[in-house]
């Protein structure tokens, strides 16, 4: 552990920096068995570049006092311990028991792998989110003798600043914390790309769900395009026509690839007069949609007679919205989500849903980071999952009366 009873001299050279460490090592300020401080905090406090910090714990993995596995943060070797010694002129001085022929890291820090990501909200059944997420991922980790940590970072999914910080705190944590690896489904976009990039370089990280462009990382997600075109496709057999989509205005690869997939369905099936209608939700579910309301207030032969939603909880959202405009599911409007968390709608009819397979993304998460572990330098990989429809009440073919 890190202690403040030492003074650092203000020193540049990595051998004085090997110096201090060393001596900190020696006073058993730093405890045989434990992590040494990250890198981040030793440049902080002493004052150099990391570059500096990195070729002092180089020299003191060379000298036994360190011991170093990949994607780990160094630990303190357990021969790293002071024994008096008197020197030629008498002066008790130390010396370093000679390395054992092979050392170990504690297994407990570096077999712990966690998933960073949301809760998941009370409208989901049957399990979050998370949890079979997380369920999915341990059982695929338990076997190779590692073990899964849930990081949360709460039920209430805020501003992309605020979701940018609290993942960052989370990202940090995993890398002080030694953690083995990283299984991250981020919600800020935007935010800490830089720092995502590092933990990548330092820890094996998958991220499930979403691509953050420009971030070099293993993934797992599902067939986004697919599924939302097999969903349309469900409601043109029904013999439904005027097919309106509900999406959200995310940059993110599942909103994109879904509303293709909407389009390419129509496109097939209309090739001559696809009638595409996107609207966009509002960020609150609260506020007016007047562009909704106007769609669904036209003449029967003019409205939409099916929604197909970018997930099961706009699917609801939809489900209020036309409650409130005095029109029925399905017999006024069919509906469709995607995710497969809400299987009953409010007014008891169950929801036809394009069903993501959350246990397997986290067995799949789980294979991506032993991958990692096995060939830290191979290139990363991209892998999608095939979804399948869900069909329930909600999608029932358009009434004739």
């Amino acid at each position: 552990m890190l202690s403040t009873a030492l003074k650092v001299p203000s020193v540049r050279s990595s051998a004085n920096i090997a110096r201090v460490l060393r001596e900190r090592i020696l006073a058993g300020q730093y405890v045989p068995g434990e992590w040494l401080p990250a890198e981040r905090v030793l440049t902080a406090e002493l004052h150099v570049h990391r570059s500096v910090v990195r070729s002092a714990i180089d020299q003191l993995v060379h000298d036994g006092l360190l011991v170093r596995q990949p994607h780990c943060r160094p630990i303190i070797a357990d021969t790293a311990v002071p024994l008096a010694e008197t020197t030629s002129n008498g002066v008790a001085g130390r010396r370093l028991v000679s390395p054992a022929p092979e050392i170990h890291a504690p297994i407990a820090p570096s077999r712990f792998v966690t998933l960073i990501m949301w809760h998941g909200g009370k409208l989901e059944q049957g399990g979050t989110v998370q949890q079979r997420i997380f369920w999915g991922m341990n059982q695929e980790l338990a076997q190779a003798g590692y073990h899964g940590v849930f990081l949360d970072l709460g039920e209430k999914i805020g501003s992309q600043r605020e979701n940018g910080e609290r993942e960052a705190a989370h990202l940090r944590y995993a890398l002080e914390q030694g953690m083995g690896g990283v299984i991250f489904y981020p919600y800020a976009y935007q935010e800490n790309r830089e720092l995502i990039s590092e933990v990548s370089r330092r820890i094996p990280l998958c991220l499930i769900d979403r691509m953050l462009p420009g971030v070099e990382a293993d993934y797992v997600g599902t067939q986004n395009f697919e599924g939302m075109r097999d969903a349309v496709r469900h409601l043109i057999a029904q013999g439904h026509r005027r097919i309106a989509y509900v999406t959200k205005s995310h940059p993110i690869n599942p909103v994109q690839d879904r509303q293709q997939g909407y389009v390419e369905a129509l496109h097939e099936a209309f090739p001559n007069d696809p009638e595409e209608i996107v609207l966009t939700a509002p960020s609150f579910r609260d506020v007016p949609w007047t562009l909704f309301d106007t769609v669904f207030q036209q003449a029967p032969d003019r409205r939409p007679t099916a929604v197909v939603a970018f997930n099961d909880y706009e699917a609801v959202a939809v489900a209020e919205r036309l409650q409130r405009l005095e029109l029925r599911i399905p017999i006024d409007v069919a509906l469709v989500g995607f995710d497969d968390i809400v299987r009953t709608l409010p007014n008891g009819i169950g929801l036809t849903s394009v069903v993501q397979p959350f246990e397997e993304i986290g067995h799949a998460a789980a294979a991506a980071f032993l991958r990692r572990v096995a060939s830290p330098e191979s290139a990363t990989q991209h892998v999608e999952l095939p979804t399948r429809l869900e069909i329930r009440e909600s999608s029932a073919g358009p009434s004739l009366g």
